[in-house]
């Protein structure tokens, strides 16, 4: 995929599994399928939430679409969430309606005489997935659903293989990719970025009643950190904690290895920062706390200033139409502003974390 020569099969064999970056001994990295195939020098991770099958072989360079998950393959929750579902055919802030005027932009006008947005859709759950009736679900879908109605079209969905993603763009088959797509210097070259709208990263995790307040304090011998068996969590370790006691457990269809800590098998793990709300309100007994790069994170959400290894997620446009991107900008602008956009997540990562 990209300009990257890893071979990298994508499996979610668990409902929540960290690093979707795999070790690649060829290259000495960490590669994954949406960075483009980047030499990345620094260990970034993202939760991979799914549940009982190969979601495709979305290798790099591979050069045919993927296969969606088979209906059965992401269970969610039947039970409601306790996370509330932002509306997607809400009021539209006038900042959004006049920024997205088709005055301003070809790409708008195309897509208001077709009548339909064409949305480029990549398998990665909780932003984009099948659901147990083989309906396209999750953050991403609902963000299309959001634009379109903002647009006043319809959505054409079609997922694709992230290597095939931006050629999607550049053949004009996509108007616009929704995929939890990272920025990348290779991308950038033949895709247009919209402002991010996810900034991502980790968080080092203990018991709330623990000694542990900072990542300072846990870069010693006597703090023994686990990971997920098979992921990037032991590159980041080894930067940030070198000094503690390393080990790596099956995650076994947990996002977080808690049952160590709860045990005191181990004093700090780590996951996906935007899984704090969720984790925390989960685990509590004993109950968990997070630790950020300015210590113990006491604010209801992480704030970019906590983040552990963090990268920016934003949508792929084509280039050259300034007033298309303008109003995707102006439309992150406003669900972040709004905390939709967080809130949709968290929504996703509780609804198929059963």
């Amino acid at each position: 995929m990209g300009d990257g020569p890893c071979q990298v099969r994508a499996l979610a064999a668990i409902v929540a599994r960290l690093s979707v970056y795999v070790y690649n001994p060829r290259r000495g990295v960490a590669c994954d399928e949406r960075d483009g195939g980047i030499d990345m020098r620094r260990i970034k991770a993202l939760p991979l939430l799914a549940a009982g099958v190969l979601l495709g072989t979305a290798g790099c360079g591979s050069s045919s679409p993927a296969k969606p998950p088979t209906a059965a393959s992401i269970p969610t929750k039947t039970a409601d969430t306790k996370f509330p579902r932002p509306p997607v055919n809400g009021p539209v802030a006038a900042a959004v309606q006049s920024a997205c005027s088709p005055d301003h932009s070809a790409t708008i006008k195309q897509i208001k005489a077709r009548g339909t947005l064409q949305w480029a859709l990549g398998i990665s759950p909780p932003f984009g997935f099948k659901d147990a009736q083989g309906h396209y679900a999750g953050v991403e879908v609902d963000n299309a659903a959001e634009l379109t109605h903002i647009l006043g079209v319809k959505v054409q969905l079609r997922d694709y293989d992230y290597g095939l993603l931006p050629p999607a763009i550049t053949s004009g088959k996509a108007d616009i990719i929704g995929a939890q797509l990272f920025i990348t210097p290779v991308r950038a070259k033949v895709i247009d970025f919209s402002a991010p709208y996810y900034v991502s990263g980790q968080l080092f995790y203990v018991l709330k009643s623990s000694k542990w307040q900072t990542v300072a304090q846990l870069n010693t011998p006597s703090d023994h950190f686990v990971f997920g068996t098979g992921n990037a969590q032991e590159g980041v370790a080894k930067e940030l904690i070198p000094r503690a006691k390393r080990s790596d457990a099956p995650l076994r269809g947990q996002a977080l290895l808690y049952d160590f800590l709860a045990t005191k098998r181990a004093d700090s793990s780590m996951t996906e920062a935007q899984l704090m709300r969720p984790l925390l309100s989960k685990y509590t007994n004993p109950p968990l706390a997070a630790i950020g790069k300015n210590g113990r994170v006491t604010t209801l959400r992480p704030t970019d200033a906590d983040l552990i290894a963090p990268f920016d997620v934003a949508f792929g446009l084509p280039k050259g139409d300034a007033g298309w991107k303008a109003c995707v900008d102006a439309w992150v602008g406003d669900m972040k502003a709004t905390t939709s956009i967080q809130k949709r997540i968290e929504y996703w990562l509780d609804r198929i974390s059963a």
